[in-house]
């Protein structure tokens, strides 16, 4: 059985994830830490199998969080599925970062990819130098990296680990991270975890919770408050 992700298996994941994480009121602060909610689920305006997820993040100009530190539950109530504009202004009258986050689908890799755009309160986008630093990304996440003005890359790879382009259903600039080894990290979760009775749903579910909790280990999905 192949453990990547077609298109179809993606919006069957994606949906089956914003479906239990943003309405099961019985899931407790742990699982929201691991598994991040406030997602919504967006369509291409014309065109089909161009689906995504989105949400709304906000991060104080200076982080009561940490990168690293376990957050409060307090954090997440700075996460809305509020559209692009709406956002800006919220940054421009309360003086806080506004990102924005989208996995998308990866129909060269078959997996899904993390996007995000950040801006200051003033509407304009931080560089990369400002972007790594902010509760975004957990505290020593990117060592030895090499960096420039548009990427960020681990020695010796062949692709940057980090790096800019276009939103690929938008079609709008952001930063986003490669997804070239995505599959080997989630497919080695996988062939553990993986039982026989489940259903199409779940095991397609489990495979986005695990990548979830395997790019977690970078981004810090639980930073975030009003």
């Amino acid at each position: 059985m192949s453990l990547s992700l077609t298109r179809s298996e993606f919006d069957i994941a994606c949906k089956a994830y914003i479906s239990k994480y943003n309405f099961d009121s019985s899931l407790g602060a742990t699982d929201a830490r691991r598994y991040p909610n406030g997602w919504t689920w967006k369509e291409h305006a014309s065109l089909p199998n161009f689906g995504y997820m989105c949400r709304a993040v906000f991060f104080p100009l200076t982080p009561t969080v940490q990168s690293g530190d376990e957050p409060d539950e307090d954090v997440y109530h700075g996460i809305s599925d509020v559209d692009d504009n709406a956002a800006l202004t919220q940054t421009q009258s309360t003086g806080v970062l506004s990102t924005r986050q989208y996995v998308v689908h990866s129909p060269t890799f078959q997996v899904p990819a993390f996007y995000f755009t950040i801006h200051d309160s003033a509407g304009s986008p931080l560089t990369l130098a400002d972007i790594v630093t902010t509760p975004l990304f957990r505290r020593h996440a990117l060592p030895e990296t090499v960096s420039n003005s548009f990427a960020v890359s681990a020695p010796e790879s062949l692709f940057p680990m980090l790096s800019q382009g276009d939103h690929p259903t938008l079609g709008t600039p952001a930063w986003y991270f490669h997804p070239c080894h995505t599959l080997e990290s989630v497919a080695e979760v996988m062939m553990e975890v993986q039982q026989d009775e489940w259903t199409t749903e779940q095991r397609l579910l489990r495979w986005l919770e695990t990548w979830f909790m395997v790019l977690g280990n970078i981004v810090d999905f639980g930073a975030g408050s009003l």
